[in-house]
C-alpha cells in the first residue's frame, strides 16, 4: 500500500483532498497532512511517502522549491502539483520535476484525482519492479550511512589491506579508481542551527544536510561524503596525482554551503587538508585534519573564508594569569537580581579578553562549560545535554559564544521568568508561547513570527488574528506584562530590570504598555504590593 501526504496552506483543501482520497477504492494511506513548510519538511522525513500531493502556492518554501528538498531525501517520490492558476511556466516546472500531474484546484473532481492517482501509482510499481532486481542495492542504501562509516573506520583501522577497503566501496557503490587520497569536512555551525531550530532537531538537520551533500556528490563521483559523528560531513577526494588541483574540492564544498543556507536556513563552513596521500597512510591525515579543525577559532571574521585550508597548526596560549571569578560572579548576579543583562556584561569582556589572547580553544570551551554548570547549579535548573556536545564541536570563539550565552539565558529563564500558564490552549498558541519565552529578552514583530513558521506575514497576521482573537502585538504585550506582573512580585525588584529583561530599552516606553494592559503603572503596581506586604506583616 503507497503512502500518501498532502500539503497545502488551505486548511478547508487539505481536508478536502483527504475526503476525496478516502472515497477512492484504492491502495493507499494517508500518513501526513501539512498546512506550512516548515511541518511539511519535519513531517516528509518521519513518513517517507511514496506520493504527495503539493500545493505551489505556498507561503516561505513553495511546491516546487519543498519537492525538490523532498527528492534529495527520497528520489523516487511521485508527486502531483495543486494550484490555482493555469500558468505555463508552473506547468514547464511540474515537467521539469518529473511530475506524474499538474492539476487546477477550481477543476479537481474525483474522477480526475483517481486518474493522476493511478498515473502515479503504476509508475511507482513500475520502479518497484526494476528495483527488486537490485535487492541487495536496497539494502545498501537504507543502511548508507552506517556502512559507510564503518568504511571510515575500516580505512582508519592501522593494518587494514587497501585491497580489502577498496572492495568494501565497490561494494557501497564507490569505485575509487585512482591512487591518491585528499580529506576534508564541512562543519554545520552550531549556533546558527539551535537560533533556528531546536536540540532536538540537530540529527535530523545534519542528517538533510548529508543528504545534500550525497545528491551534490553524484555529480562529482570522486568525492565522498560520510556522515559522522564527530566531524560533521567528511569528505573523501579520489584523486589521480599528488599536484592536481584543488578547485573541485573547494568548489564541491562551496556548493553544499550554498544549498544548505539555502534549503535549512543555517550556516556552514568546508576545511580540507592540502596533504595528498594513498590509501595506507588515510589515517594519519585524518588524525592531523581533525587537531586543526581549531585552528581558525579566532578569525576574525568567522563568515570570511568560507572554504579553507587547515595547517600548520595555529599557536595559542595553553594558559592565562587571570582567573574568571568576576565573570562567575555576574552571572550570580543575574540569578540574584533576576537581570538577565548581567549575563551579556560578563560573557562579552570576556569573549573580547580571550580572543586578544588567542587562548587554547580548548580551554576555552572547559570554561564555557563551567560557566554553564555554575549557572545550572545556582538556578536548580536543567542544561541540554546536546549543548555540551556542540560546544566541543564548535570551530570558531563566535560559534561557542552564540551557544554558550544562549544556554545561560535560558538557565537564567528557567530561574527567573514565570511563563504564562499553558493549560487548556490550543498547541498552536502553545509553540508560539514557546517562542516567545526564548526571545523574552527581544521585541518579537509578526514578522519576526512569520519568518520563523515559514509562513507569508500578511497571511500570518490573519490567521493568528482568528486563531487567538486579538492581534500578535496585542498578544505578545500581554504576555511580556504577565511575566512582568510576576516578576515586580518580587522583593527589591527593579522596573528598570524588568523592562530590559523584557526586550524594552526605554523605560517610559514599558510604563506605558505596563498601564494600558493592567490598569496601574509599574511603580502604582510596586507600591501596592509592598503596601499588602507592610500590612501582612
Amino acid at each position: 500500500m503507497m503512502k500518501v501526504m498532502l500539503i497545502d496552506d488551505d486548511v478547508p483543501m487539505l481536508e478536502y483532498e483527504a475526503h476525496l482520497l478516502g472515497a477512492l477504492d484504492l491502495e493507499l494511506r494517508l500518513v501526513a497532512s501539512a498546512s506550512g513548510s516548515a511541518q511539511a519538511l519535519e513531517d516528509f522525513h518521519a513518513t517517507l511517502p511514496d506520493l504527495v500531493i503539493i500545493d505551489i502556492g505556498l507561503p516561505g518554501m513553495d511546491g516546487f522549491e519543498l519537492a525538490e528538498a523532498f527528492r534529495i531525501t527520497k528520489p523516487e517520490v511521485r508527486l502531483i502539483f495543486l494550484t490555482c492558476y493555469e500558468d505555463f511556466q508552473y506547468s514547464k516546472r511540474a515537467f521539469q520535476l518529473e511530475a506524474d500531474d499538474y492539476l487546477i484546484k477550481d477543476e479537481l473532481s474525483l474522477e480526475q484525482l483517481k486518474g493522476s492517482l493511478l498515473k502515479a501509482m503504476s509508475r511507482f510499481r513500475s520502479r518497484e519492479e526494476l528495483l527488486e532486481h537490485f535487492s541487495f542495492r536496497q539494502t545498501v542504501e537504507r543502511n548508507k550511512e552506517v556502512l559507510l562509516q564503518s568504511l571510515l573506520k575500516q580505512m582508519l583501522s592501522p593494518g587494514t589491506d587497501a585491497a580489502d577497503t577498496l572492495s568494501l566501496s565497490e561494494r557501497l557503490g564507490i569505485s575509487w579508481k585512482l591512487p591518491y587520497f585528499r580529506q576534508g569536512f564541512i562543519h554545520i555551525d552550531a549556533a546558527s542551527l539551535i537560533e533556528r531550530y531546536s536540540y532536538e532537531d540537530v540529527r535530523l538537520i545534519h542528517f538533510a544536510a548529508n543528504n545534500i551533500a550525497m545528491e551534490l556528490s553524484a555529480e562529482h563521483k570522486a568525492i565522498t561524503p560520510i556522515l559522522t559523528p564527530e566531524s560533521g560531513i567528511y569528505l573523501i577526494w579520489n584523486v589521480s596525482e599528488p599536484d592536481a588541483s584543488y578547485q573541485p574540492l573547494i568548489e564541491f564544498m562551496e556548493s553544499v554551503r550554498a544549498k544548505v543556507d539555502h534549503y535549512l536556513k543555517v550556516k556552514a563552513k568546508g576545511f580540507y587538508s592540502e596533504e595528498t596521500v594513498l590509501l595506507q597512510h588515510f589515517d594519519t591525515v585524518y588524525k592531523k585534519l581533525n587537531e586543526c579543525r581549531d585552528d581558525r577559532f579566532y578569525e576574525s571574521n568567522p563568515d570570511d573564508g568560507a572554504v579553507a585550508a587547515v595547517g600548520p597548526r595555529a599557536a595559542f596560549r595553553p594558559m592565562t594569569e587571570r582567573g574568571w571569578e568576576k565573570e562567575r560572579h555576574m552571572l550570580s548576579l543575574a540569578l540574584e537580581e533576576g537581570n538577565a543583562a548581567w549575563i551579556d556584561m560578563a560573557m562579552n569582556p570576556w569573549i573580547q579578553h580571550i580572543a586578544a589572547e588567542r587562548l587554547l580553544p580548548r580551554l576555552v570551551k572547559d570554561i564555557c562549560n563551567d560557566l554553564v554548570r555554575q549557572m545550572v547549579f545556582e538556578s536548580n535548573g536543567v542544561a541540554e545535554s546536546r549543548f555540551f556536545v556542540l560546544l566541543e564541536q564548535a570551530v570558531h570563539v563566535d560559534e561557542a559564544a552564540r551557544l554558550t550565552k544562549r544556554e545561560l539565558r535560558n538557565l537564567w529563564r528557567q530561574h527567573t521568568l514565570t511563563p504564562v500558564p499553558a493549560q487548556g490552549k490550543d498547541v498552536r498558541l502553545q509553540a508560539i508561547d514557546r517562542y516567545l519565552e526564548e526571545h523574552v529578552d527581544r521585541m518579537i514583530t509578526s514578522v519576526d513570527m512569520a519568518d520563523h513558521l515559514h509562513l507569508n506575514a500578511s497571511y500570518f497576521s490573519r490567521y493568528f488574528k482568528k486563531l487567538a482573537g486579538v492581534n500578535f502585538t496585542d498578544y505578545v504585550n500581554q504576555f511580556k506584562m504577565n511575566m512582568a506582573i510576576a516578576m515586580l512580585c518580587r522583593q527589591n525588584e527593579t522596573v528598570e530590570n524588568v523592562a530590559y529583561a523584557l526586550g524594552f530599552s526605554d523605560r517610559a516606553y514599558f510604563s506605558k504598555v505596563f498601564k494600558k494592559y493592567s490598569g496601574k503603572s509599574p511603580s502604582e503596581y510596586k507600591n501596592q504590593m509592598n503596601a499588602c506586604g507592610e500590612t501582612a506583616e
